[in-house]
């Protein structure tokens, strides 16, 4: 039992470890492009959003004003 849990504690401890990485300052420009970030066309996700508010008539705290008509 207790080599059970000393296993489980070591594997926790292994597993939070692997993650950590230094980045160096001049390394920071190729992890910043914009192919990493989560949405890679803004536009597109911006466009999306505003027909999603147009139908629901609602805003989703993306600071846009109107009503539901889409009449901005």
């Amino acid at each position: 039992m207790r080599s059970a849990l000393r296993l489980f504690v070591f594997a926790a401890l292994a597993s939070s470890l692997v993650g950590c990485a230094a980045v160096a300052p001049w390394e920071r420009a190729a992890l910043s492009k914009k192919k990493m970030t989560m949405d890679p066309d803004g536009l597109a996700v911006s466009m999306e959003q505003h027909v999603f508010e147009y139908r629901e008539g609602a805003t989703g705290g993306y600071g846009s004003l109107g009503g539901g008509c889409g009449c901005n």
